[in-house]
């Protein structure tokens, strides 16, 4: 079973390869990027529908799936390019944790981890249900399909497993894969010596725990997977990224509930 310290590893691994550059070779910025209030990085640019949004790189399904973002908008994202513009639009967030915008999530860096670890939590549990895991096996054999479906979807890993994805996104998989092998690698040669685990990046590894942990209760409640304990970061501000067009969100209907964790699984 995965521990909460290579749970900790693996969400610095993720961190690490959703990093991109922010300045040109004479350091200024890059377009779209932006410095919050703390002296961070942020990119709000047409680029998240390859790249992600924020520290992890989260996808629209993937903020759909932790219900900070209603799942009619993703029916406004027929291609790459409206990814931004919906995230732009405030009446696409849920407003979950009071994260009411792009902007607010991008100012969020403890919500962004707090996603992260449910979406850690879920995803395990699609992989059990999909009959790819037991529960029973190795944390480094989990985590070689738990980073990819976290990052792809379930439903990725599986066609992966199956020989049907795509090469491209074969790849992808194999990428996150390794990683998580190494990141459980990492936790289990140099963890008894320096007894921490790993650092989530430039942040701080202040925690509230209690909160934390029952808030990830709430968002993916499933007594058989223990909450899971991880370094939260202190709170900060993000500039404003240049005005663009909003566009309207439908309302919510039954056939909304298209997002799953695993095949035959709803919401």
């Amino acid at each position: 079973m995965i521990t909460s310290e290579q749970v900790t590893a693996l969400s610095a691994q993720a961190e690490r390869a959703a990093r991109y550059e922010f300045v040109d070779g004479a350091g200024n910025l890059l377009p779209d990027w932006f410095f919050n209030d703390a002296g961070d990085p942020v990119y709000a640019g047409a680029e998240v529908s390859t790249r992600g949004v924020g520290i992890y790189g989260h996808t629209p399904e993937n903020l759909v799936l932790v219900e900070l973002l209603k799942p009619a908008s993703l029916q406004l994202i027929t291609e790459p390019a409206q990814t931004i513009t919906v995230l732009l639009t405030p009446a696409a967030w849920t407003g979950l944790f009071d994260i009411n915008s792009l902007v607010d999530y991008l100012n969020s860096p403890g919500i962004q981890n707090l996603a992260q670890i449910a979406l850690y939590t879920g995803a395990f549990q699609g992989l059990i249900q999909a009959n790819l895991l037991t529960g029973a096996e190795t944390a480094r054999y989990q985590a070689t399909f738990l980073q990819p479906a976290v990052r792809y979807g379930v439903d990725a890993v599986v066609a992966w497993t199956q020989g049907v994805a795509s090469p491209d996104l074969a790849t992808a998989i194999q990428t996150a894969a390794r990683q998580a092998q190494y990141a459980i690698d990492f936790v289990e040669r140099f963890s008894p010596v320096l007894n921490v685990a790993p650092e989530l990046g430039a942040f701080d590894n202040t925690v509230f725990r209690d909160e934390v942990d029952l808030a990830v209760e709430e968002i993916i409640g499933n007594e058989k997977i223990p909450a899971i304990e991880f370094a939260d970061v202190p709170p900060a501000a993000v500039a404003t990224p240049g005005d663009r067009s909003r566009v309207s969100i439908p309302k919510a209907t039954d056939e909304d509930g298209t997002l799953r964790f695993s095949p035959g699984t709803r919401g």
